[in-house]
């Protein structure tokens, strides 16, 4: 069993228009290993065993696609940001040596559940203006945008150099990827920001991405109104919103809120997939990550609604 061609799964069946719908609630290693009782810092530190919970999650889910993540901080603690997990992590200081790299265990895990699983497997990378900021210190790099923009570039262009020596690696295997943007989100910044400092170095990690031929997503969490114009000119293959119901050429992965997955009923989960489904096409998901303590009942219900509307 491995991983299918890019053109042979339910995902690129619905990028091309030869299926309505597929379905990933945005399942991470957060879940997966809390459903194992294993401890995280483990789990984030090791690619075998981060691979063994994505794969746990995968036999007890089956979705249509599998994400590797285990928290947004890896390429930061690369670039020289310390971690404390409590149990997550968290970033304790910036600006220190780097002492950790766990971009191999990643590769690692990507490959291992590449021979694994037969749904296609994508991998979570930061988008470079939400790296500059975790290397720069959040609040310093958002002074700067307005204060100092000789400085924001410098530091963006720290971090893109950083993620595309990054996908090197990734890309041999190769996998999917799935760039995570959440500092780029309109509920942080304005739209001119975002046109000024974000789109030029998302569009060249989309733009080497696609030249392997494999499949791009873009992860945009909170309010996207004003920018989603310029998401749907990046050519991603996906973008993953809180609001589907904003126009895109681009196919829109998203539908479910994370708080009624958490907490709601299962007619509540029905309610949120029949209105999502009205799209023409779909990847049904999760606003943002899978709260960890999700029950799996909830998660369990969400696939099954949504198969029961594939076809």
């Amino acid at each position: 069993m491995s991983s299918p061609p890019y053109g042979c799964s339910k995902i690129s069946e619905v990028i091309d228009r030869r299926r309505k719908l597929a379905v990933f609630p945005m399942v991470c290693a957060d879940h997966c290993a809390y459903l194992q009782k294993k401890a995280f810092k483990d789990v984030a530190t090791d690619g075998a065993k981060l691979a063994e919970v994505l794969n746990y999650g995968y036999q007890l889910y089956k979705y249509d696609m599998v994400l590797v993540f285990s928290d947004p901080y890896v390429e930061a603690e690369a670039m020289g940001c310390e971690l404390e997990y409590s149990p997550y992590p968290h970033i304790k200081r910036v600006g220190i040596k780097p002492t950790n790299d766990r971009r191999q265990e990643i590769i690692r895990a990507a490959e291992i559940l590449k021979r694994k699983v037969p749904v296609p497997v994508f991998v979570s990378i930061k988008g470079p203006f939400t790296l500059a900021g975790f290397i720069s210190g959040i609040e310093n790099f958002l002074k700067w945008l307005i204060r100092n923009p000789q400085k924001t570039y410098t530091a963006l262009q720290k971090a893109l150099q950083f993620q595309l020596d990054y996908l090197q690696g990734l890309l041999k295997i190769p996998v999917n990827i799935l760039i995570g943007d959440p500092l780029a989100s309109s509920s942080i910044i304005s739209a001119d920001f975002f046109e000024k400092f974000v789109w030029a170095p998302l569009r060249v990690l989309i733009t080497e991405i696609k030249k392997k031929g494999v499949l791009v997503g873009v992860h945009i969490c909170g309010n996207v109104r004003p920018i989603v114009n310029l998401l749907d000119q990046l050519n991603a293959d996906i973008l993953s919103i809180e609001d589907i119901t904003l126009k895109t050429k681009t196919l829109k992965m998203g539908g479910v809120s994370t708080i009624t997955l958490l907490r709601g009923t299962n007619s509540a989960i029905q309610k949120e997939i029949e209105s999502a489904i009205n799209l023409e096409r779909l990847i049904l998901s999760t606003s943002c990550d899978v709260p960890v303590n999700t029950p799996v009942e909830n998660i369990k219900a969400m696939i099954e609604f949504a198969r029961s509307y594939e076809h």
